[in-house]
């Protein structure tokens, strides 16, 4: 399994967040007001307020379901992943991948130090070092 597979379990729960907090936004709107949002400067093909206000709630509820599901996928196959790690890496990988500690706090979890805990994550990810990017 790839870094970028591990580290999907914590992008899938960031965009899921990022759609909660828009989704408690739109809900802040009030679909009630007297205005057209139209295509300025022209001004035609306007659209009522309460239609589009339907139509992206309706929108952002379906991304929700899709990431929702798409979660649960790899969440289960990053746990599948671990099922079959050793000891210690289990542990590393299900603190740092899922639960999205960093390494001092794994290390303190583990009783080891921080650059023990993460040689042995990528280690175990065939990684010889941390990734430039990260």
């Amino acid at each position: 399994m790839t870094l970028e597979e591990l580290y999907r379990v914590q992008a899938d729960n960031n965009k899921l967040k990022s759609l909660y907090l828009e989704l408690a936004e739109h809900r802040q709107l009030n679909p009630y007001k007297a205005n057209t949002i139209s295509d300025m400067p022209r001004g035609g093909n306007a659209k009522k307020i309460m239609e589009w206000y339907v139509e992206e709630k309706d929108r952002i509820e379906r991304e929700i379901r899709f990431w929702q599901g798409k979660l649960q996928q790899d969440r289960a196959e990053l746990m599948e992943y671990i099922k079959h790690a050793p000891y210690p890496e289990c542990d590393i990988i299900q603190y740092r991948a899922v639960n999205g500690l960093g390494w001092s706090e794994i290390g303190n979890l583990l009783k080891m130090d921080r650059r023990t805990a993460s040689r042995k994550f990528y280690r175990y990810v065939k990684l010889p070092t941390m990734p430039a990017d990260m």
